[in-house]
């Protein structure tokens, strides 16, 4: 799938205004669905903005919009930003089925294993995850994805060792 250059544009500005502290609606997020309706790029964009607003809903609503109109790793992405915003939103059964699904389409990808490996990890699958951190601690294949998210990985990290020091 390719973005249109008037788009890019648009998504662009939407970002600058969203790093001026203006809320997605308020930076231009939703005219975008006005002016490209149903775009999966659109829909995507749209999505990532009310994820990292905290609007989980509305996050879940547009990357789940957005898969049939997405491919390679776009799709890939939104796999792991549908199957995390599930998990963040304790919707963790839907996470491990978008998470599974995305890695039924992309199995080499390492990401994917990770944030599948949380998912579980939460719904109580201590085994099922480690397995998984295993296998992507000896995948010897870069992850740009991996790198994408490596933050958000690490503070994920930090969290369950306090959480296991203060039990």
């Amino acid at each position: 799938m390719s973005i249109e250059p008037a788009l890019l544009d648009a998504l662009e500005a939407c970002h600058a205004d969203r790093e001026q502290g203006r809320s997605p609606a308020e930076a231009g997020f939703d005219a975008l669905l006005d002016r490209w309706p149903g775009h999966p790029g659109a829909l995507e964009a749209v999505a990532e903005a009310y994820d990292e607003a905290g609007d989980l809903d509305r996050a879940i609503d547009g990357y789940r919009s957005a898969l049939a109109g997405l491919d390679g790793t776009a799709l890939r992405r939104c796999h792991l930003k549908l199957g995390d915003a599930l998990r963040r939103a304790g919707r963790l059964q839907e996470a491990v089925a978008v998470l599974e699904a995305g890695l039924d389409e992309f199995p080499g990808s390492r990401s994917l294993r990770t944030f599948l490996a949380l998912a579980l990890h939460e719904e109580g699958r201590s085994d099922a995850a480690l397995g998984l951190v295993l296998e992507v601690l000896v995948d010897p294949m870069p992850s740009p994805d991996l790198e994408l998210y490596r933050s958000a990985v690490r503070q994920r990290a930090k969290g369950l060792f306090a959480r296991d020091r203060a039990a």
